[in-house]
């Protein structure tokens, strides 16, 4: 199944922090209604059992934590 790029401006500033057994990835949206959008799509796929992530372009930000 073809998948459009449902948020083609994500990816600018990423975050990658591990804690211990956790993993967070965080992207920074332009707007809280950016963020809850991508939110919403990223909870409804983990609902249907997969997670699409493809990050587009050179990103401006990316920070790496380990705690």
């Amino acid at each position: 199944m073809a998948r459009g790029f449902t948020h083609p401006n994500f990816g600018n500033e990423v975050r990658v922090e591990t804690t211990g057994r956790e993993v967070a990835l965080i992207f920074v949206a332009k707007s809280d209604a950016a963020a809850d959008e991508l939110a919403a799509t990223i909870l409804q796929q983990l609902k249907a059992g997969a997670v699409n992530i493809t990050l587009m372009g050179e990103p401006t930000s990316i920070t790496e934590t380990t705690k």
